[in-house]
């Protein structure tokens, strides 16, 4: 790698981890919970509550996309995801992951409001 392909590289590694940390921030402000236990969590948990799965739907289908598209979408960002795993999110049988979400903002072109809407 020259230098040029380096510094690029370092550039989306800190998108990366600004956009995770700006993912957290949202969280524990809107929701009180205690922002450094929350950097140990990797996933939103939607046992009792499947508010972010249905609005991940909500999201896609406003936006005319398979499941598939996302999916495709997602991998080309690095998130290692199955068609079974991504149905499971949606109807709030699976949890996602915070990189997923994170990704589906650039995919859906949306806030991280928009999946805690009611």
């Amino acid at each position: 790698m020259d230098m040029q392909e380096l510094v690029q590289e370092d550039r989306r590694k800190m998108e990366i981890v600004w956009k995770q940390l700006s993912f957290w921030n949202y969280i524990s402000f809107h929701f009180g919970y205690n922002f450094l236990e929350m950097m140990n969590m990797e996933r939103i948990n939607q046992r009792t509550n499947h508010i972010v799965g249905t609005n991940i739907r909500r999201l896609r289908l406003e936006k005319r996309l398979k499941n598939k598209e996302i999916i495709t979408q997602l991998q080309l960002r690095g998130v290692e995801i199955s068609t079974g795993i991504y149905s499971k999110i949606e109807t709030g049988r699976n949890n996602p992951s915070v990189d997923l979400l994170i990704a589906l903002t650039d995919i859906l072109s949306c806030s991280y409001d928009s999946f805690f809407q009611k």
